[in-house]
């Protein structure tokens, strides 16, 4: 037999055994619905509305929000049964080529399931801040003209850090040679220079990236970084362009370089130690939103160690084998992934004072999830960083409305069409059973994702 023919066979074995997906999107579905007797998520306002409520959603929009009994010609209905009717969630901390699994266990990343994933946790618009580029945003056309499923997509591309800085030192010592090779030129952007850093985003640019996104942050002492020059330059090649940035940072150090440097948002709060009262004021003066990030730190420090430890959404998304390799003892671990680690754990504690300091200074606290990084998982992830927010202070409420209306105007400004339910937005829903408002633990209760005007049909793995 030839080698084509047993590639063919093998291409046809792997597709008759593949899952069907997460979630999936009927042909010609159509994109008008009304969901009846909802409780309402107002999300400006972090609460939920008066009383039950319809919501009618006609060509992908929201057309009207009224009292139950709305007039609603041929249109399929959906009863709510009292049930909260949340904006679709915004995600702005993702890297949707990544693997969740352990980076010890090499597995080929499934854009395409992660994807699904998302949507089926109710993630309905994603920023994703570091993949293969230019492929990233190739999967951004395709999910826009309708030709993949999955969320809004918006990229940065490559990452932008010093030679042999973050995260350009973790694909070095974690991907094997036949992977190291190809990943990280298109990962990341390695710049010594101010003008090097200039070459590069101009030669970026033709692919349109919603944001730049830079890595300053020396790990645990020995990891090069971004100079200050080169900061500023990529942030003012950025500006020029109408394009924003935002910056992984670790320390309060890294934090006020960033913020001096023009950056435009920080990710991280910092993961390290406590912000000092000038980094406070460097970020209050310069107006910068923090994308905070606790959870992926947290699994870095404490990995979990038997499944109940994983939330119940998150049980649903992942494959038994994911969390199997989850919950297995780690290898010998080299020094510097070991300091990482060690790193992650201590930092626990700063990193919730972090949150209540931000939040005490009126800084904008964004909710990202960093998914998919290890045990990180897609869609899922947000809903652990929701509920690792409300342990550190936020209620309910204010945690909803950063993920779905704060995180919407930073990635479409005062005019965005997504993260609010009201008349003329763009109908991407969810509809859980309970009140997350009350317990965050609900959000994960979900009876309906609406992408669209579209509903969705959800599926768990077997």
């Amino acid at each position: 037999m030839g080698r084509a023919a047993i590639t063919a066979m093998l291409l046809v074995a792997a597709a008759c055994s593949r899952e069907a997906p997460l979630v999936s999107r009927a042909p010609g579905a159509p994109r008008s619905v009304v969901l009846r007797n909802v409780r309402v998520f107002d999300a400006p306002r972090a609460t939920l509305a008066d009383g039950l409520r319809d919501v009618l959603v006609r060509d992908g929009r929201i057309d009207a929000v009224g009292p139950p009994g709305l007039p609603a010609r041929d249109v399929p209905e959906i009863e709510g049964r009292g049930g909260t009717l949340l904006p679709g969630l915004v995600d702005v901390h993702t890297h949707t080529g990544s693997s969740p699994y352990p980076p010890w266990r090499v597995v080929f990343p499934d854009v395409a399931e992660n994807l699904a994933a998302f949507l089926y946790a109710g993630v309905t618009t994603v920023l994703d801040l570091g993949n293969l580029t230019p492929e990233v945003f190739r999967e951004r056309s395709r999910v826009a003209t309708g030709a993949h499923l999955g969320p809004r997509l918006y990229a940065a591309g490559p990452v932008f850090t010093a030679p042999g800085g973050h995260p350009a030192e973790v694909l070095r010592a974690w991907l094997p040679w036949y992977l190291r090779w190809y990943v990280l030129p298109r990962a990341t952007r390695e710049v010594a220079t101010p003008e090097e850093a200039r070459r590069a985003i101009e030669a970026l640019l033709p692919e349109r990236p919603d944001v730049l996104k830079l890595a300053i942050d020396v790990g645990t002492g020995k990891v090069p970084r971004l100079a200050r020059e080169t900061i500023a330059a990529i942030t003012a090649a950025g500006h020029a362009a109408g394009v924003r940035s935002i910056a992984h940072i670790g320390s309060s150090t890294e934090a006020i370089d960033a913020v001096r440097g023009g950056v435009d948002a920080l990710a991280h709060a910092p993961w390290r130690e406590e912000l000092s009262a000038e980094a406070v004021q460097a970020i209050v003066a310069a107006h910068v939103p923090v994308v905070v990030t606790l959870a992926v730190w947290d699994l870095a420090g404490t990995p979990r160690t038997r499944a109940s430890d994983f939330l119940p959404i998150e049980r649903e998304v992942a494959r038994a084998d994911l969390v199997a390799a989850l919950l297995a003892p780690a290898p010998a671990l080299d020094e510097a992934t070991g300091a990482f680690l060690r790193a992650a754990a201590a930092a626990h504690d700063a990193r919730r004072a972090n949150v209540a300091t931000l939040r005490a200074a009126g800084v904008p606290v964004l909710v990202g999830s960093d998914a998919c990084n290890p045990g990180d998982l897609p869609g899922a992830g947000l809903h652990l960083e929701l509920v690792k927010l409300v342990e550190a202070g936020l209620t309910p409420g204010e945690a909803l409305r950063a993920a779905t209306w704060e995180n919407a105007r930073f990635i479409g400004g005062d005019a965005a069409d997504f993260g609010e339910i009201a008349v003329g937005k763009r109908a991407d829903l969810v509809l859980v059973d309970g009140d997350p408002v009350d317990h965050i633990g609900d959000l994960g209760k979900i009876a309906q994702v609406v992408l669209d005007g579209a509903v969705l049909t959800r599926r768990t793995h077997p």
